[in-house]
């Protein structure tokens, strides 16, 4: 048997008007309706103070009067960046995905610099970030 594709598009374009029958679905009513909603409203907007603050308390709690340990710095990061997700996602903000960001690293006294980039909506889209650092510990979080 030989066939062309214009034979298998016409075998599937009968199968899809069996299957669709002469009256448009329901669904494809409702889409031409624009139904889904982009952006949060303007009460669910990412509150950069809020997150600022269970950023800080997370921070405080996990490495208050601790000591860096470089076999602890992985598990610590992890705690910490799983803590404050979870704390942020509990707030409630609508239409957002999260990211958080940990660098944990040993106090030495040097400089450390740290660069990101996001692409996002200028008029809905926020970040929240702070710094902790005792005697030997210092640490940055970044939540977008």
């Amino acid at each position: 048997m030989d066939l062309n594709s214009d034979d298998l598009h016409d075998d599937r374009l009968e199968e899809f008007k069996e299957f669709e029958g002469s009256e448009p679905r329901e669904a494809n009513k409702k889409s031409s309706a624009h139904s889904f909603q982009m952006r949060p409203n303007f009460n669910e907007r990412f509150q950069a103070a809020t997150v600022k603050e269970v950023i800080h308390g997370v921070m405080n709690d996990e490495l208050g009067g601790k000591k860096y340990a470089v076999e602890e710095a992985e598990v610590w990061t992890k705690n910490i960046a799983t803590s404050v997700r979870n704390k942020v996602k509990g707030l409630g903000f609508k239409r957002y995905k999260y990211v958080v960001q940990v660098v944990l690293g040993e106090q030495h006294g040097a400089g450390v610099k740290i660069g990101s980039r996001c692409l996002w909506d200028a008029d809905t889209d926020n970040y929240a970030s702070d710094v902790f650092w005792n005697v030997s510990n210092h640490c940055i979080i970044n939540n977008c």
